[in-house]
């Protein structure tokens, strides 16, 4: 039996519209190593679909590093002669942060801050989302406020966790502060990697959810 592999190097997140690199893939065939996948020696990064094929029946693993610094293990079983699609994620993040504020909000109210800083710009915009007797609302442009489901209260949840784990080192010019207020209190995260677009992410999230 022979089996194929069509790797894709997307993101998991559909509103993140940023290529992530991706450098190394460990490939392992019932715990033992198969393949190794790097850049080809002109290349910066990994192709973003690469194929393989004469794949032997097993349980494959796919070990990789996230842009959070996670390694991430994707685990598959080849037991056909066909084509498998393997999704790889860099931006996938699996460990939730226990600081979330949205994760935990209680008959309260709670606001993101965002600020960008950069040699020719300047920009700062903010949402916020209220929590009442168990039900959630973003606060529109106009001050009134707009029911959320449970779903759009989770990509709010998922969204914080990814800020909260941007890794601290960057040099890059453009510097990013994410800064959460709750109950006079805030908690500001900075990010100087320019390799994150979150809060683009989370605002086309809200315009095409109508949430504004």
């Amino acid at each position: 039996m022979n089996a194929d592999f069509d790797i894709h190097i997307e993101n998991s997140d559909a509103y993140d519209y940023r290529q992530h690199d991706l450098y190394k893939i460990e490939i392992y065939k019932d715990e033992k190593i198969f393949k190794i996948l790097e850049p080809k020696e002109i290349a910066v990064s990994l192709d973003q679909n690469i194929k393989l094929d004469s794949i032997k029946e097993g349980k494959y693993s796919f070990v990789y590093e996230s842009i959070f610094g996670e390694t991430i293990n994707k685990e598959i079983s080849v037991d056909d002669s066909k084509t498998y699609r393997i999704a790889i994620n860099p931006d996938l993040l699996i460990k939730k942060n226990k600081k979330s504020i949205l994760g935990n909000l209680k008959n309260s109210v709670a606001k993101l801050v965002f600020e960008s800083r950069g040699c020719f710009h300047l920009k700062k915009d903010s949402i916020e989302i209220v929590n009442k007797e168990n039900k959630y609302f973003i606060r529109r442009k106009n001050g009134s406020l707009k029911p959320i489901d449970k779903t759009i209260w989770a990509y709010f949840v998922k969204t914080e966790n990814k800020i909260r784990e941007i890794p601290e080192n960057g040099g890059c010019t453009t510097r990013d502060e994410y800064i959460f207020y709750h109950k006079g209190i805030s908690d500001t995260i900075h990010d100087g990697t320019c390799e994150f677009s979150v809060w683009m992410g989370l605002k086309d999230f809200i315009k095409n959810n109508k949430l504004q």
